[in-house]
């Protein structure tokens, strides 16, 4: 209905770039139309008068016979747009059935690839809170451009690489029992690298030997690199747990180490180009002409920087992997250093550089302050995702104790629920405003909040397991009533929010969606019968609510959140 529309006044004009300019939206409170289209954009370009440009429109477009609109009319600046509930209600859901689980998704992404870089721990280090904003924002943005029509590949750039893993082999050596360590791997080489340190500082010598077996590591000793392949092995392993418990997946996980021998190219590279200057002894690239300062690509001694790997990084994904686009979802704290990234790029001649963005977010805060001590004892991600779903599994069992009573059934849900709980908290916002934590809203069964979005769909499918779901396909909608229409045109908007959510990198665009979404089912289900209709009536409500079913597993699912089919 919006292409048509569109079309069909940027036709009228014989202006085919008019179709951008046709905002078709909700009118305001005091107009009763079904949908309103401002002139003023097009009062702009056509240099005319909105109002009259109004008229014009509402009597030369032609309303067809059985068509979605009914009517057009201009009502001062506006044009206005009646529709006909039954063949429009009718469409929309056989748009939804005829789709299924890939609804909501159009094609703006053409096969583009890109390759979206999220969660990246460091190995040796457990994953705090901290990791969580990077590892579901990648996940659900991969998601959607998935639905949109691109090509995605998401990697887990993992930090591997480093002096660190020098100290961590001596120290190993040292004091370490490779059978003690596989217990809990991340936690004992942190204390192994913590015992290094204070070693060190009696000793330092000890340092010069973490140096000297960082140097066997590089010259590919036996040794060196059967130890730090153990460490990358034994964190991988924690970290999938955390992984699984999310339910994000990657497509490739190449960390440092498999850039370190691109980086001598990657060095010339910048250096044959032409923009490889020295200050104060160390190399780089004077960006100072756009605002960006320097940006080190060698330091004085020779020795490379996160920027050089950086750019060996960037020239394979663009070289070898072939993409279009890099979507980097890291802090805020690095939004100068991806800014001199891409500025970099952009003078080695890489069109990507021009394509790709950085989702930077805040940090993660308790409602009494942040997530860590000044002793910097972090809240580490496994606790609070255990946390979050041992919360749920308390609210399930009280608010259904029947519908619960199985453990095993309850334990499911509660990690559903709990794990949408967190994930909805942190997509529903804007990921540049840090997120606050607190338990009570975020696992509240109304509101805007995650489990309040599932037991809506909860709810849709209990009606559908009563009422049955076969032969609904080819139901006529009525939509006669207020609420089902609200439903109807909250349904139809859905993949306006999914294009809007992949161009602008937002998830919660989605989530606001679901929640309009959500609410409207719920004032329908409460103001209407559905399974006590008659014949017609009742399979119309069956088939808005399937439909509506539908919306919100595709919406859940763009965020990365299970939707439980009963709660």
């Amino acid at each position: 209905m919006v292409d048509g529309v569109q079309e069909g006044i940027a036709g009228y004009f014989s202006d085919p770039d008019l179709v951008h300019l046709v905002e078709i939206g909700q009118p305001p409170e005091h107009i009763s139309a079904d949908f309103g289209i401002p002139c003023f954009p097009l009062a702009r370009k056509l240099r005319r008068a909105p109002n009259g440009i109004a008229e014009e429109l509402a009597l030369g477009l032609q309303v067809i016979e059985g068509d979605f609109i009914s009517a057009y009319d201009a009502e001062g600046p506006y044009l206005n747009i009646d529709l006909n509930p039954r063949s429009y209600a009718t469409a929309v859901a056989r748009s939804v059935f005829k789709w299924r689980d890939v609804y909501g998704g159009e094609n703006t992404g053409h096969g583009q690839h890109v390759v979206i870089d999220m969660s990246s721990p460091n190995i040796a280090k457990q994953m705090s809170i901290g990791h969580l904003r990077s590892t579901i924002i990648g996940d659900s943005l991969a998601k959607i451009a998935e639905v949109s029509g691109f090509k995605v590949t998401t990697d887990n750039h993992i930090g591997d690489w480093g002096t660190q893993f020098g100290k961590l082999i001596y120290a190993i050596k040292a004091w370490g029992d490779e059978k003690e360590i596989e217990r809990e791997p991340i936690k004992a080489l942190q204390e192994l690298y913590v015992k290094f340190h204070a070693e060190a500082e009696k000793d330092p010598k000890i340092e010069d030997e973490g140096r000297s077996w960082f140097k066997r590591l590089e010259d590919d000793d036996p040794e060196a690199r059967r130890l730090w392949r153990k460490c990358v092995d034994w964190s991988m392993s924690e970290f999938q747990q955390v992984y699984d418990l999310l339910g994000v997946k990657f497509d490739v996980t190449l960390g440092e180490s498999f850039y370190e021998p691109l980086l001598k190219p990657a060095v010339e590279r910048v250096r044959t180009s032409g923009i490889l200057v020295e200050s104060k002894g160390a190399l780089g690239v004077d960006l100072s002409d756009k605002g960006l300062g320097f940006a080190i690509v060698l330091k004085t001694d020779g020795a490379t920087l996160y920027m050089t790997r950086e750019i060996a990084t960037g020239m394979y994904r663009a070289e070898q992997m072939g993409a279009d686009q890099m979507v980097y979802v890291v802090g805020e704290d690095q939004k100068a250093y991806f800014q001199q990234y891409f500025e970099i790029l952009r003078r080695l001649g890489y069109p990507i550089a021009d394509q790709s963005r950085h989702v930077y977010f805040g940090m993660v805060t308790l409602e009494e302050g942040r997530m860590s001590t000044r002793k910097g004892r972090v809240i580490l991600l496994r606790d609070v995702i255990e946390e979050s779903i041992e919360r749920a599994e308390k609210i399930l069992k009280q608010s259904n104790p029947d519908l619960f009573a199985d453990s095993l059934k309850r334990a499911q849900v509660a990690r559903q629920v709990g794990i949408g709980a967190l994930k909805w908290n942190d997509l529903s916002a804007d990921p540049k405003r840090s997120i606050v934590f607190n338990w009570d809203r975020m696992l509240a069964m109304d509101g805007y909040s995650g489990p309040y979005i599932q037991y809506s769909h909860a709810r849709a499918q209990s009606v559908l397991e009563k009422g049955g779901t076969s032969n609904l396909n080819d139901v006529n909608v009525t939509a006669g009533e207020k609420e089902e229409m609200e439903l109807v045109k909250a349904i139809a908007s859905f993949p306006a929010a999914v294009r809007k959510a992949a161009e602008t990198y937002a998830p919660a665009v989605v989530a606001t969606s679901l929640f309009e979404i959500a609410q409207v089912f719920n004032k329908f289900y409460h103001n209407h019968t559905i399974l006590g209709a008659e014949g017609d009536l009742r399979d119309s409500r069956l088939a808005l609510t399937a439909a509506t079913a539908q919306v919100f597993k595709n919406g859940l699912n763009l965020l990365g959140i299970e939707a439980p089919g009963r709660m």
